[in-house]
């Protein structure tokens, strides 16, 4: 599908983008704030004429002060934005099938100092009340605009929680001091509801919503499990090995940040009821499964003679060492002493020909017991893990390559190209250990 999208350079939409033109397969055209200037309506009508879902993700940043400029930023950025689509969509003949308008669970009344899970507090796509104050009413003003949508196109309007990957957004803010001091900050009070989706099960969500037809309306993109902002922040610290929690008062907050402390000092417990029934399932349910380690176990069979020979990297996680290297293989040979002579290749695209460049190393098994983990050099006296994680056992026709750390991981391939189903499957191995699969860069081979 040709899939349209505001906001693709924000933190949500370079993730999305990116999961759905290499997972999904679909032409991703995104919309910089150029294209709504109205001497570029002829463009942006051009551009919504050949697409089949609009997704709106456009918004100014929330977690800033909110001076009566930047409110009107971030209600311009959103409403403004939303309007004009949707004046577009007015004009054009054929329409897209699908229109997705984010929101916020900001939208639903804040709720502080009980108890998750009780049912007076917990709220749903069928719970029919919103919330006080500037972030409720920017959420229903926004949500106004987008059901203004022509009745031909679905709508659907997904209340995004807060969007978690260590890569980046709120979770990377609270990482990084604790990584740096060992100490984990929780926001006052602590018992505020903290409602929280991972960047990995978001994107799936949204596929999911895009491949569901029938489904329209209004989902909560959350999940399941309802927790406090303090007890996020202990789950985190227990797994970063903190040497001390502590909660920063509520005050600190109000004088940095003033009227938009609210956003950070209160929170919903919201379930993703129409989520959950229209099947979708998610990958990440708990802070402790989003938190845990990677698994990174290996085969524990290895015929080494069958492993031997020429492999094509279908997929990577981009690392300094292959940085824009395209047609990417592998020749593995087993040598007489019991070590294996290892030669990589890869091009990076020149005109008016492609420049191809050779590494040759080698590669040992240093523990017989442990036939998946090899260790790999191309300098003298130095080595890097190569774990085989997944291996088709009966062929050896692909792998799943990974390391001890979640930094690197690898598909590879006995032929330039690899089935879609096979894709799929290995993909799904490498997130059920814990892998952000969004981060794959799928490789051109020539």
């Amino acid at each position: 599908m040709n899939i349209a999208m505001t906001g693709a350079t924000g933190y949500i939409g370079k993730h999305l983008s990116k999961f759905l033109t290499e997972m999904e397969g679909h032409r991703v055209l995104p919309l910089g704030r150029a294209m709504f200037r109205e001497e570029m309506s002829g463009h942006l009508i051009q551009a919504l004429s050949h697409c089949d879902v609009i997704i709106n993700l456009a918004g100014a940043p929330i977690n800033r002060r909110w001076t009566p400029e930047y409110k009107k930023e971030l209600y311009d950025s959103r409403i403004g934005t939303t309007h004009h689509l949707i004046r577009i969509l007015g004009t054009i003949k054929t329409k897209p099938k699908l229109f997705i308008s984010a929101s916020a669970t900001g939208y639903y009344p804040a709720v502080n100092g009980e108890e998750p899970g009780t049912a007076a507090t917990v709220f749903d796509e069928y719970s029919k009340v919103r919330g006080e104050g500037f972030l409720a009413d920017l959420c229903y003003a926004w949500e106004k605009e987008a059901r203004r949508c022509p009745a031909s196109t679905r709508l659907v309007i997904t209340r995004f929680g807060i969007v978690l990957s260590p890569d980046g957004g709120a979770m990377q803010q609270m990482l990084e001091p604790l990584k740096m001091t060992k100490v984990a900050t929780a926001i006052g009070p602590g018992t505020q509801p903290f409602p929280w989706i991972s960047i990995r099960d978001l994107c799936h969500a949204m596929a999911f919503i895009i491949n569901h037809e029938s489904l329209q309306g209004t989902f909560n993109l959350v999940s399941p499990q309802q927790i406090t902002q303090s007890a996020f922040t202990y789950a985190m610290a227990k797994a970063y090995h903190s040497w001390i929690t502590f909660t920063a008062p509520r005050a600190a907050f109000r004088l940095l940040y003033g009227e938009a402390a609210s956003f950070l000092t209160t929170g919903q417990y919201v379930r993703p009821t129409r989520l959950l029934e229209a099947g979708f399932t998610f990958s990440v349910p708990t802070v402790e499964k989003l938190l845990e380690g990677t698994d990174h176990h290996t085969v524990n069979k290895l015929d080494l003679t069958h492993y031997m020979g020429l492999w094509y990297e279908i997929a990577r996680f981009e690392n300094r060492f292959e940085r824009g290297l395209i047609d990417v293989t592998a020749t593995y040979t087993l040598r007489p002493n019991g070590t294996i002579r290892v030669e990589n290749r890869g091009c990076k695209k020149k005109a008016p020909y492609n420049v191809c460049k050779t590494a040759t190393g080698r590669a040992i098994i240093p523990d017989s017991t442990q036939p998946g983990r090899l260790k790999v050099s191309f300098f003298p006296g130095i080595y890097s893990d190569y774990y085989i994680l997944e291996l088709d056992e009966e062929n050896y026709n692909y792998a799943l390559i990974g390391s001890s750390t979640d930094k690197y991981l690898w598909i590879l391939s006995r032929t330039p190209q690899l089935p879609e189903e096979v894709k799929k499957k290995l993909v799904t191995a490498a997130e059920s250990r814990g892998y952000d699969t969004t981060c794959l860069k799928w490789i051109e081979q020539l």
